[in-house]
């Protein structure tokens, strides 16, 4: 598929997808993100059309979950030396919980990426996460140090 032409469909996509939002850090991000990983995978725009949906549900339902249960968890390791050990013991549960929970939502968008893309395409979208994440940190870093 042509470059330029991907690049207008990704443009149009993000254009008509945050079109009246606010141009902030993390909708900079969120873009990028888009066309990275729509670039990746290879997306035709009839895939694309049904990913990124599928893709941002399960990004939603994880981040209720790690706002509603990790947070939780979390904050009480910052207090982990004050607590008695049954109070440690109900941590763990929780803990062991939302690992648990984690898994079963990942499996659950595998099962439904599956009905969209092909499952090599399920494997170059867990390999793009990785590099886009490492690009991110690579360019933090590097901000970071151009500031100092």
């Amino acid at each position: 598929m042509n470059k330029n032409y991907i690049l207008l469909l990704v443009f149009t996509f993000i254009c008509s997808f945050y079109g009246n939002a606010q141009n902030n850090e993390s909708e900079k991000i969120q873009q990028l993100k888009i066309a990275f990983f729509t670039e990746e995978l290879n997306l035709t725009p009839s895939e694309a059309k049904r990913f990124w949906p599928v893709y941002s549900e399960h990004n939603k339902r994880y981040e209720d979950l790690r706002n509603n249960e990790w947070s939780d968890i979390k904050s009480k390791l910052d207090n982990i030396k004050n607590l008695n050990q049954e109070e440690a013991s109900r941590l763990l549960d929780n803990y062991m919980s939302y690992k648990k929970s984690r898994v079963e939502l990942r499996e659950d968008f595998v099962v439904n990426l599956k009905e969209v893309i092909s499952p090599k395409q399920i494997m170059m979208l867990k390999k793009a996460e990785y590099d886009f994440h490492k690009k991110l940190l690579k360019q933090y870093q590097s901000d970071k140090s151009s500031k100092n």
